[in-house]
């Protein structure tokens, strides 16, 4: 018996019928405890105090509470969680969008299960398993352009902030110390004491000491295409002409996420590319938000755009920073103790693999469908509700549907009360009563963000949860 490949991911010298017969075992116990979910579920006042007092216990030793006073009790089943409490709600924002596969996919636990048989739970830069390279190849050929590989290298870490990190590092040495970054208002890059300074949050670097210069573009406005464009060049040509050769890089999200959803075309950033390449400026794509949820597995691909330096994560489970041969960086810039977990590794490489294997991109791809399913239902949800979609940018009318859906792929908004944030919060705790967990994103307007388990999710989950906004929508009126 070949055992490499009836029980793929396992030690030949653990990869024994009686193992498999084990790991068949728990797999099925699961697929029986997850029978039970099958929609939203109040919650169970039996178990409703305990729960309380844990989340409590957490937010004291965490120095705050969280957001949201929920915690998973270790099941679930695609899209729906089972909470401590007892309740059942629909997950669609999967950890800020790390959840891919939902909750209990069988598949993705099994791979996890065989992880688990290795001999070390975390693998690092000094010394790692076969894992890392699987896994690094899988993002590489991921990222080849017909077979060619200009990205050719990638740098593992189980951060996305580190990651972020990484890519300003091997800029800056590229540039020679360049001090200065060039990014995009409405950006996020993380929360590290650097990131925080690239990102455009107010509150994320309150209290820091500043050691960057930072200059923040206008980022593209569907409004005004063309203008907003030419603001974007002009501003960009007025930085290198100001502080010439002190740029480390352009850094961009090709999608950004807290931001807002916003999506820009190919004509935006190919000008601003030119211009900023002709200075010797290097391109740096943030995907960590963005990475393996839209038509592509990077968006970068989908705009026909060539990065020097792109960092994925959340999805991802694992975070890399990968950059073409010219960009490669002197021994000793980068390095980590850890690269991720084994689970995390091989689970990573399993989703990137059934994503691709069962087509999720492609203009006629699962997620370019699930996103037009999102928007016939978000348009019909609109157009019964208008009272509750006033247009963000003149309040005194109903809004069109196209003003208040927006994002790509598996990046989902919509935009209620014209954006209101004293009243967005509200409207997400009630959501949360009624069995959606979901979150904002955009720093005015501020909307609702869904970030729904891609590689698990179906038209009936999206249908299902815009019914129950609606519905708490009109309990609001």
């Amino acid at each position: 018996m070949n055992t490499r490949s009836s029980i793929q991911g396992l030690h030949p010298a653990i990869a024994t019928p009686e193992v498999e017969a084990a790991i068949d075992a728990v797999i099925a116990g699961i697929d029986q405890a997850q029978s039970k979910l099958t929609g939203v579920r109040s919650p169970d006042p039996d178990k409703q105090a305990a729960a309380a007092a844990t989340i409590q216990t957490y937010g004291e030793a965490r120095g705050r509470g969280l957001w949201y006073p929920l915690m998973g009790s270790g099941l679930g089943r695609g899209a729906l969680v089972e909470l401590t409490d007892g309740s059942v709600k629909y997950d669609f924002i999967t950890g800020i969008g790390v959840h891919a596969f939902g909750h209990g996919d069988l598949d993705i636990i099994r791979t996890a299960i065989m992880a688990a048989t290795g001999d070390v739970v975390m693998q690092g830069n000094l010394q790692c398993n076969e894992d890392a390279a699987a896994f690094s190849e899988a993002l590489l050929s991921g990222a080849a352009d017909g077979g060619e590989r200009k990205l050719a290298h990638c740098f593992l870490t189980n951060s996305g902030a580190l990651a972020n990190e990484n890519a300003l590092k091997i800029c800056m040495q590229k540039t020679g110390g360049a001090p200065r970054v060039l990014t995009f208002e409405h950006c996020f890059a993380g929360r590290t004491t650097t990131m925080a300074q690239v990102g455009d949050s107010a509150g994320a670097r309150q209290g820091l000491a500043l050691n960057l210069e930072v200059e923040h573009l206008p980022y593209f406005d569907p409004a005004d295409p063309e203008g907003s464009t030419s603001r974007a060049v002009e501003q960009l040509e007025q930085a290198i002409r100001r502080y010439p050769c002190q740029h480390a890089c352009l850094a961009l999200e090709p999608l950004q996420g807290e931001g807002g959803f916003n999506v820009a075309p190919r004509s935006f950033f190919q000008p601003l590319m030119e211009r900023a390449r002709a200075a010797g400026i290097p391109i740096w794509f943030d995907e960590v938000q963005s990475f393996g949820r839209t038509e592509a597995m990077y968006r970068y691909q989908w705009l026909d755009l060539e990065p020097d330096v792109v960092t994925v994560g959340k999805m991802s489970q694992v975070c890399a920073t990968l950059y073409t041969p010219d960009m490669n960086p002197n021994p000793g810039l980068l390095s980590a103790t850890f690269i991720g977990s084994t689970a995390s590794l091989r689970v990573g490489r399993r989703m990137l693999e059934r994503l691709q294997a069962e087509g999720a991109y492609g203009e006629d791809g699962r997620h370019a469908r699930l996103h037009q399913a999102f928007r016939r239902f978000a348009r019909q949800l609109v157009e019964s509700n208008p009272e509750h979609f006033p247009s963000p940018h003149d309040p005194g009318r109903p809004a069109s549907p196209d003003e208040v859906i927006g994002g790509a792929g598996g990046m989902m908004r919509l935009t209620p009360y014209g954006g209101d944030a004293t009243r967005i919060k509200p409207l997400l705790m009630r959501m949360l009563d009624a069995g959606v967990i979901a979150f904002s994103c955009g720093h005015g307007p501020v909307h609702l963000r869904f970030l729904p388990p891609m590689g698990v999710l179906t038209e009936s989950d999206i249908e299902s949860v815009l019914g129950i906004v609606g519905d708490v929508l009109e309990e609001d009126a």
